[in-house]
């Protein structure tokens, strides 16, 4: 934390404020970067493009769908690898069918 001189009112250390303003830019100019535009002309015979622009509600529930169902997936291997270590662990087989 910059020490305040009751003199001045600038902070002692005004490259710590720069680097912090510039990396603040950086981090919006990523979450601003647009991923997905359905207007644009290279989506044109996109089907999912397509779904997005004439029925908004139900592409975004097919997206959220995915995402959660690839989630489950994710969350489930991590367990087997967690419970069975590393080493043993061969992705999408079936264990001995005990929890833990």
């Amino acid at each position: 934390m910059a020490m305040i001189d009751p003199n001045n009112d600038k902070d002692e250390d005004q490259s710590d404020t720069n680097t912090i303003d510039e990396n603040d830019a950086s981090i919006n100019n990523f979450l601003e970067k647009v991923v997905f535009d359905p207007d644009a002309p290279s989506n044109e015979n996109n089907w999912f493009a397509n779904l997005v622009k004439n029925d908004y509600y139900t592409a975004e529930a097919l997206y959220a769908g995915v995402i959660v169902i690839i989630g489950v997936i994710v969350a489930q291997d991590m367990l087997r690898i967690v419970k069975y270590g590393g080493g043993f662990h061969a992705p999408f087989n079936s264990g001995p069918g005990k929890l833990f």
